[in-house]
């Protein structure tokens, strides 16, 4: 499974509604996600565990301190995808939240709306079936199908069979029988080993929060929306859902997207700055410029975008590489905050010209303060 991301636009221009908090639970939720994309979905996002800053070796270590038990609670979960969908549910707790808040808040949550979110996920259930969708939700076995059948998880649509699976386990259990699955599954977890990393991203998390916060009094919150995600536009599309900005180690320099009805929530990547680091070290932003840089087909992407905005069919006609090689060259490109997307009827890449000039700036600026220390 790869990173997803949810696409809206409406006719009218309206500011963005902003807000940023803290969930802890945000990067256990990764953390499955993308345990279950190394097993499973090898050469997407997910499963590339290279491409995360925090390393492939934290994912090996995650699941080597998995009890059995734990292990079992997490495979009749089923697919990853469930995690992304659970982290829907952050704008309703409070702010600030812990994972042990998080699983207290899961324990008590509306099971049958619970399994209906599940439902729901990736919108690709149609319209005209939602209120079966309801009644599979409650348990009804003949809605289930309905819907199945709508949706294409009935076998007649490959791409969707392993999340069919996981929707058909998890909704021919009772309501609460599924609730509780979930939640003894993040309590085992944390349990086993999370609280430790719980511990260790913390002051990182709250650190980029109040940063974040502060940016809020004198930015736009498109503008807030673009720094914190390297690059992540919604200011050409006009977009008017609330968004819930939540920091992560986890996914880092990933975005991750996931919506339900009128919220949209992006797991954005701490910045580099508030990780702990040698002071002495360059920083991070410029490492990520010049190896961003050092490459002659992103300099070739940036070439072709300096002409103008282009979309990933675009940008793959030019360059006649696979789509995922070119997602990942995009992906660095926007790590360096070297492009931006902006988020409309289709998803565009586009060049941030400034960009160039100040990392020359910043370099000189890290190679002089050595000249006078010395």
């Amino acid at each position: 499974m790869g990173v997803k991301v949810r696409e809206f636009t409406s006719g009218a221009k309206a500011p963005a509604i902003v807000h940023v908090a803290v969930h802890g639970a945000a990067d256990l939720l990764l953390t499955l996600w993308l345990l279950d994309g190394c097993e499973k979905c090898e050469g997407s996002p997910a499963g590339d565990t290279a491409t995360y800053d925090i390393g492939a070796e934290y994912f090996t270590s995650v699941a080597d301190q998995l009890s059995d038990e734990t292990r079992e609670l997490v495979r009749k979960v089923g697919s990853g995808e469930v995690w992304v969908g659970i982290m829907s549910l952050l704008p309703e707790e409070a702010d600030n939240g812990t994972v042990d808040s998080f699983v207290e808040f899961i324990s008590s949550y509306d099971p049958v709306e619970l399994r209906y979110r599940l439902i729901m996920l990736h919108g690709l259930v149609p319209e005209e079936v939602r209120e079966q969708a309801a009644d599979a939700a409650e348990g009804d076995t003949a809605a289930l199908e309905r819907v199945f059948a709508a949706a294409g998880f009935d076998g007649s649509v490959p791409e969707h069979s392993t999340w069919a699976a996981t929707l058909s386990n998890l909704l021919t259990m009772e309501p609460l029988e599924t609730r509780d699955l979930i939640s003894d599954a993040l309590a085992a977890v944390q349990s086993d080993l999370f609280s430790k990393f719980e511990a260790e991203f913390r002051p990182a998390l709250e650190r980029d929060l109040k940063a974040k916060r502060q940016m809020a009094r004198r930015l736009s919150p498109e503008r807030l929306v673009e720094i914190a995600t390297n690059g992540i536009s919604v200011e050409e599309s006009g977009y008017q859902r609330p968004i819930l900005l939540v920091p992560t180690v986890v996914g880092r320099p990933w975005v991750v997207f996931t919506e339900w009805r009128e919220q949209l929530i992006m797991a954005y990547p701490v910045a580099d700055e508030y990780l702990d680091a040698d002071p002495d070290a360059p920083p991070q932003w410029l490492i990520k410029t010049y190896k961003a840089l050092g490459d002659e087909r992103r300099l070739r992407i940036l070439r072709h975008l300096s002409r103008g905005p282009a979309s990933l069919a675009d940008l793959k006609e030019e360059m006649d590489i696979s789509k995922s090689t070119l997602h990942h060259h995009l992906m660095l490109l926007r790590a360096a905050g070297l492009i931006k997307v902006m988020l409309g009827t289709e998803k565009e890449y586009a060049l941030r010209a400034d960009v160039v000039p100040e990392t020359a700036a910043v370099l000189q600026a890290y190679i002089s303060a050595g000249a006078e220390e010395g």
